[in-house]
């Protein structure tokens, strides 16, 4: 399966293609592709405890951490392998990151993963940027599977995926990118 959506992909050499990230917006929520400029907002927002636990972010986080995260996603959506895309509110204030992480085209798929910057929370950020960036991977990349995978533990989490339509599988799972993390991240999921 390859994308659908004109403009959504460029041809590469090699069977997976290369993805433009998209800018996408709902109201006063905007999520874009990083830029280096972005380095100390992500910092400031990953020396919250909470993203620090419930994600895989260095702890401590420092900015090179964030430099080196913000120049390797470019390189990431050329080679095909994930999208990050920052979120932004009206004030142009950083709020969080959602990413299409483990994007495999032959298999319609793609894992969603967030963060979302402590002072945002509770707001229906996690929501609407989730359903913006599920939207686009439906109709501009033609994905037919969607997961996502919160922690066990983390209730809020575990509710924007079902706020989105995505239904807990019952299975519990390592995350890709945990290493020899314990399967304690339950499987939420969405096919067309």
């Amino acid at each position: 399966m390859r994308p659908r959506a004109a403009g959504a992909a460029r041809a590469t050499i090699g069977p997976v293609p290369a993805i433009d990230p998209p800018t996408l917006c709902d109201g006063d929520l905007t999520l874009r592709p990083p830029v280096p400029g972005d380095a100390e907002a992500v910092t400031a927002a990953c020396q919250d405890p909470a993203i620090q636990r419930w994600t895989f972010v260095p702890s401590p986080y420092r900015r090179e951490h964030a430099e080196q995260w913000l120049a390797a996603a470019p390189e990431r959506a050329r080679a095909g392998e994930a999208v990050t895309l920052l979120a932004f509110d009206g004030d142009d204030r950083l709020v969080g990151s959602f990413s299409l992480m483990e994007i495999d085209f032959d298999r319609g798929y793609a894992e969603i993963g967030y963060w979302v910057a402590a002072e945002a929370r509770g707001r229906g950020v996690a929501t609407r940027a989730t359903r913006l960036l599920h939207g686009w991977a439906r109709d501009g990349l033609g994905l037919t599977r969607l997961e996502i995978l919160p922690h066990a533990g983390n209730a809020p989490s575990r509710r924007v995926a079902e706020r989105c339509g995505y239904v807990a599988t019952g299975e519990l799972r390592k995350a890709p990118r945990g290493g020899d993390r314990d399967p304690v991240y339950v499987v939420y999921a969405w096919e067309a």
